[in-house]
């Protein structure tokens, strides 16, 4: 009998249970092969953030590794802000009290280190806190002031072995502090750090988290053979932001700025400054760079808390902890862009070139000054109460005219004014990439509410609002041919390394005139300069273009203005544009230009040569011997080619004061108020 042939266990299921094995196999390999291309995503984008929380979840000793914040350099590399290595003494008591060996050598290694640790107190700790792992003997020690200790603890003799067995349980905690070794330097870009790396104010706000990096960790802990084992994250360090600030030009801005104030300090007004501001913008007008931002009053980067250079030690007593922090936020801020004002007659050249650029005027036209125009029931005035009489539209700048400009704006109407000035950028905010950048949109007029009189106004610079920042951008626009660049104060971020991460190009937003308007304009303002308004800030043996601003503040009482000067150089090929504002200047009186223009001319005679710029026209021996304060370091008024009698101020003593039709018109625009905490702890 034939043997019977064996069948293979695996068909005795039947074809259907076959098919369901096979598809749940199937299945189970598809989820374990998504699992694992899972498991490696979340590995790869993931992984470090994982890592991070298993680790802390295991029993052990652990230690953070703090990172160093990014430095804040200026276009050259000369740092500005940068994070100094700091080390915090710790005691361990319990390792040094586990052997009683340890107890003397180590108090005493200490007192004889550190001169302001007292041996009773460590004798102190070692008998009442003997169980204590973590006393902070000594805080914010610099890498010097260690080194003895740590040369003592090290210390090994020829054999190779160590001199002081017994200094036990101390070690350095390190961290990093916040200096600025120019001190007040760039004050209002720069900005400070407070405690926990939180930036106020500057760049120090506006880039922090590009500025900040991630700590690390150092974990020790026992594996399963008992043995210690160590595992270090390193820490990130934060990233470098170049800025466009030249550290030069900003040190020569600052130090005419400061002796411009300590001429004028308690000249009219006792115990006063020199100004209740003054504010220094320049730019380079053919990108957007901002090479210098300075004002007064600005403090002390590494000690920004400190009032006593502006008020007495009894004022300071005196406020109670709001009043103090009012007075730092007033002392923080940034002229250049929170503070807002009426412009005056460095608005003019906007008038100009809107009615060039919209054919409502060429520059063939003249305009009859008698010295005032009856607009709205009201008589506004020209700087000169008896008229120009006939101008060229070049004279109008040069003469710095209401009477034209108001007449200039007859022929615009509201419509394309108003349109022009959002062309311009006035009620917007630039962009810049600061904090606290003051809006305007409400404290301009919109075509709907715009009467007759404010338009008038409106033409040569009164009853609408702007900024430095904003006024400076646009001036801009019309001396590079009308382009209008954003304005920035950063040109390139850079890792720890010095190699590049990001590069901020030149933004441009729009072109604003044409290049034969912008031509225009560039003549007409180098004509105000060698014979008009504002001779006075002429840097011999430079061509330059400018225009001077009279504004007459909220209250229209005669008494407080806001003066200034806007100019460029040179007039062909325009490489910087400078503008100066002086806030009710310590004087008796306050509305000649002038005190703006001999800074600007100061702050020219050095910056240019510096930016080798040459220089394009002979030498007169203009202003020879003048300094700040002018002919003779004496007082000054404005200079004209005209009759001085005529023209010491630039704007009428009537202009009517329609600034209340506006919504939130407080003259001005502070940034947030900041209270970047204590000081305990400030990096």
């Amino acid at each position: 009998m034939a043997a019977k042939k064996r069948r293979k266990p695996w068909l005795k299921f039947p074809k259907r249970m076959q098919k369901k094995l096979i598809v749940m196999f199937s299945a189970i390999a598809v989820l374990l092969t998504g699992l694992i291309g899972r498991l490696m995503y979340i590995e790869y984008t993931s992984g470090d953030k994982y890592e991070k929380i298993v680790l802390s979840q295991q029993e052990y000793d652990s230690q953070t590794i703090p990172y160093q914040r990014g430095d804040i350099v200026d276009s050259k590399g000369t740092v500005l802000a940068t994070s100094i290595a700091v080390y915090n003494v710790i005691l361990d008591c319990s390792v040094m009290t586990s052997k009683d060996e340890y107890i003397e050598p180590t108090i005493q290694a200490l007192a004889s280190c550190f001169e302001d640790l007292d041996s009773n107190t460590l004798y102190g700790y070692a008998k009442d806190q003997k169980d204590s792992r973590y006393i902070v003997l000594k805080k914010k020690a610099s890498y010097e002031e260690i080194q003895p200790f740590v040369e003592m603890q090290e210390a090994v003799d020829e054999k190779g072995k160590k001199v002081n067995p017994d200094i036990k349980g101390v070690w350095f905690e390190k961290e990093y502090q916040r200096e600025y070794p120019y001190g007040a330097l760039g004050s209002s870009i720069v900005g400070f750090t407070a405690s926990g790396n939180v930036g106020v104010n500057g760049l120090e706000q506006y880039y922090n988290e590009t500025l900040n990096g991630v700590d690390g960790r150092e974990y020790g802990y026992l594996n399963t053979d008992n043995n210690f084992e160590k595992t270090i994250k390193a820490a990130k360090n934060g990233n470098t932001v170049v800025s466009t600030i030249d550290s030069h030009i900003q040190s020569v801005v600052e130090q005419k700025i400061a002796d411009f104030n300590e001429a004028y300090t308690g000249n009219f007004r006792e115990d006063e400054p020199g100004a209740s501001h003054v504010g220094v913008l320049i730019m380079n007008p053919n990108n957007g760079d901002v090479l210098a931002m300075a004002n007064y009053p600005n403090y002390d980067l590494s000690n920004p808390r400190d009032l006593s250079a502006y008020y007495t030690q009894e004022e300071i007593d005196a406020m109670d902890e709001d009043a103090q922090m009012d007075a730092l936020n007033q002392l923080w801020q940034n002229f250049c862009t929170t503070y807002t004002y009426e412009p005056g007659s460095t608005a003019k050249p906007f008038t100009v070139a809107a009615g060039l650029e919209t054919g409502k005027v060429s520059t063939g036209d003249s305009f009859y000054c008698d010295g005032y125009e009856h607009v709205g029931g009201h008589d506004i005035h020209c700087v000169n109460r008896s008229g120009h009489g006939m101008e060229t539209l070049e004279q109008t700048l040069m003469n710095s005219c209401n009477d034209a400009m108001m007449q200039i704006s007859y022929r615009l109407g509201s419509d394309i004014f108003t349109k022009y000035q959002q062309i311009f950028g006035f009620g917007q905010r630039t962009g810049i990439d600061l904090p606290g950048e003051a809006r305007t949109d409400s404290l301009i007029y919109t075509a709907d509410n715009m009467g007759p009189v404010d338009l008038a106004t409106n033409a040569f610079g009164q009853n609408f609002n702007t900024t430095m920042i904003q006024l400076a951008t646009a001036y801009c626009s019309l001396v590079n041919g009308g382009s209008l660049y954003q304005p920035h104060v950063v040109k390139r971020i850079t890792d720890e390394s010095g190699n590049t991460i990001s590069e901020v190009t030149p933004t441009l937003l729009r072109e604003t005139v044409s290049k034969s308007t912008s031509d225009a304009l560039k003549q007409y303002m180098y004509s105000t300069v060698t014979g008009g308004t504002a001779v006075t800030a002429k840097v011999d043996g430079y061509s330059m273009g400018g225009k001077t601003g009279t504004a007459q503040k909220a209250g229209r009482d005669g008494v407080n203005y806001l003066v200034s000067f806007i100019g460029f150089a040179p007039v062909e090929d325009p490489q910087l544009v400078i503008y100066c504002v002086v806030d009710e200047p310590n004087v008796a009186e306050q509305f000649h230009s002038t005190y703006a223009q001999n800074i600007v001319r100061e702050i020219l005679e050095e910056v240019l040569p510096y930016m080798n710029i040459y220089r394009d026209e002979d030498t007169t021996g203009i202003h020879e011997g003048w300094g700040i304060k002018g002919e003779d370091e004496g007082d000054v008024g404005d200079v004209t080619a005209a009759d001085v009698a005529n023209s010491t101020a630039e704007e009428s003593l009537d202009v009517p004061d329609t600034t209340d039709e506006l919504p939130e018109n407080t003259g001005e625009q502070p940034a947030e108020d900041i209270d970047p905490g204590s000081d305990e702890g400030q990096q």
